[in-house]
């Protein structure tokens, strides 16, 4: 008897300590959790021409931190996710920036950049980017900023710090991050990314201004957040093409991009993942043109490394634009997912006469 009532008082106190752990571990990621107002205005570095384009050249990359290359999977999609070691890192890396370098666009739109997180050993990608286009003017806006994220609980990702990057031949005259509207329940919501968008204006010949949205939306949710951030972002492109500006919303839209047939668009084996979700119908204003390559994914499922064939593929990166900008060419550069699990999106754009 007296042994039982050890063990007993043995285990609450244990019970009691995993509580105190637990409401201390949120008590700290409230204290520090990232809480941006709606708008910010963001220091623009780099360098940039003073220019006034009439056409111009997009790419957009989510480069998945460079932590998921082709032999990666990610725990949130199902997979185990073993961290990448520093060197795969660091190669991944170098496939991007060398893929930056040698094959620039005007505007580069990159979502998925880490600034010093532990997935990655802390290396800051932000000065790697903006070396593989040197003289480029560059922004970056923080999207996910969190002191210890416990998951998956055999190996915590710990302190992240990441967020979406634009870099501009010419220098913008205004850069701001933008809010998204939503958020999960109060407990996922302070390990979880905090979502927005880059706006960005650049002169054009008619005194108008071209503006640039650089977007990242919510995964894994069952559709309402996202539904709200589409909402928003679409009352930010009309106010500004109702002013006579030209718009331009690009990035990693986490839906199924109108058009593309959610199943069979191309080949795979593994079911659609349920997060998948295809874009409404309905959302897409008249006159307002998606541009993206439809012959060619854009993402793959990263619940498995990457086998062609196997892992589920869509097109959810891409390009949509107001009706008084023409699109000349979309183009989706395959990489075949070497060392992002997106690959790159390039469209060249011109004002309509």
């Amino acid at each position: 008897m007296v042994f039982l009532r050890r063990l007993f008082a043995a285990l609450l106190s244990l019970v009691l300590l995993a509580a105190l752990a637990f409401g201390g571990l949120v008590a700290w990621l409230w204290f520090t959790d990232y809480r941006p107002p709606q708008v910010v205005t963001l220091t623009v570095q780099g360098g940039g021409e003073n220019g006034k384009p009439a056409e111009m050249s997009l790419l957009t990359w989510n480069i998945g931190y460079a932590g998921l290359d082709a032999k990666h999977d990610f725990f949130l999609d199902g997979g185990s996710h073993g961290w990448p070691e520093p060197e795969e890192v660091k190669r991944s890396l170098a496939g991007i920036t060398g893929y930056l370098h040698a094959h620039p666009a005007d505007v580069v739109m990159l979502q998925e950049v880490d600034r010093g997180s532990r997935r990655i050993h802390f290396v800051s990608e932000i000065e790697e980017v903006a070396g593989a286009l040197p003289g480029y003017a560059w922004v970056f806006a923080r999207n996910y900023d969190v002191a210890f994220v416990p998951l998956p609980l055999t190996s915590p990702m710990g302190r992240v710090i990441a967020g979406q990057m634009t870099l501009s031949r010419w220098r913008p005259a205004v850069a701001e991050r933008h809010a998204l509207p939503g958020e999960y329940s109060f407990l996922v919501q302070l390990a979880q990314l905090d979502r927005c968008f880059i706006l960005e204006r650049i002169p054009a010949p008619d005194g108008n201004e071209w503006v640039l949205i650089n977007t990242h939306n919510s995964a894994f949710d069952a559709g309402q957040l996202r539904k709200q951030q589409l909402g928003y972002i679409k009352e930010v492109m009309i106010r500004e093409y109702t002013r006579g500006n030209y718009v331009v919303v690009g990035g990693d839209w986490n839906l199924i991009l109108p058009g593309v047939d959610p199943d069979g668009q191309f080949p795979h084996s593994e079911a659609r993942p349920e997060f998948y979700l295809p874009f409404p119908a309905d959302w897409t204003p008249a006159g307002w043109r998606w541009a993206y390559d439809a012959s060619t994914p854009t993402n793959r499922s990263v619940s498995q490394p990457w086998q062609p064939g196997v892992n589920y593929v869509t097109v959810i990166d891409g390009f949509l634009v107001s009706p008084n900008v023409e699109i000349v060419e979309a183009h989706t550069e395959d990489l075949n997912f070497a060392d992002s699990d997106h690959n790159p999106v390039r469209v060249r754009l011109r004002i309509r006469p």
